[in-house]
C-alpha cells in the first residue's frame, strides 16, 4: 500500500491516508466552529421556509442596510456553545488524494 496525500482548500489542513490508487475524501472542516473549533450540530428550522426572509432579494432590503444575523433558509449547521448561536452556512469540501 501507498499513501495518497492532499491539502483541503477551505481550511488548508493536510490529509494523509493508506489507499493504491487516488480517492476523494470530505474535509470534516464544514462541521468545525469557526468562533471555538467545537462541533456543531445539523440545523433543524423550528418554522417553514416560507417565513424566513431572503436576504438576496431587493425586496426585502431595498437600500442594502439589514443586518445578516440568525438563521436563514441556507442554515445548514448550528454552534449554541455562543450567545447569540453561530449559524453556518459552510458547506462540504471534497480533497482530492494523490
Amino acid at each position: 500500500m501507498t499513501f495518497v496525500y492532499g491539502v483541503c482548500g477551505a481550511c488548508g489542513r493536510s490529509v494523509r491516508r493508506n489507499s493504491p490508487v487516488p480517492i476523494t475524501i470530505v474535509c470534516d472542516c464544514y462541521r468545525l466552529c469557526p468562533l471555538c473549533g467545537g462541533q456543531m450540530k445539523p440545523y433543524t428550522p423550528t418554522l417553514p421556509p416560507r417565513a424566513y426572509g431572503n436576504e438576496d432579494s431587493f425586496e426585502w432590503d431595498p437600500l442594502g442596510l439589514a443586518e445578516k444575523c440568525g438563521a436563514t433558509s441556507e442554515t445548514l449547521y448550528v454552534c449554541r456553545n455562543h450567545q447569540p448561536p453561530y449559524y453556518s452556512t459552510r458547506r462540504p469540501v471534497e480533497v482530492e488524494l494523490r
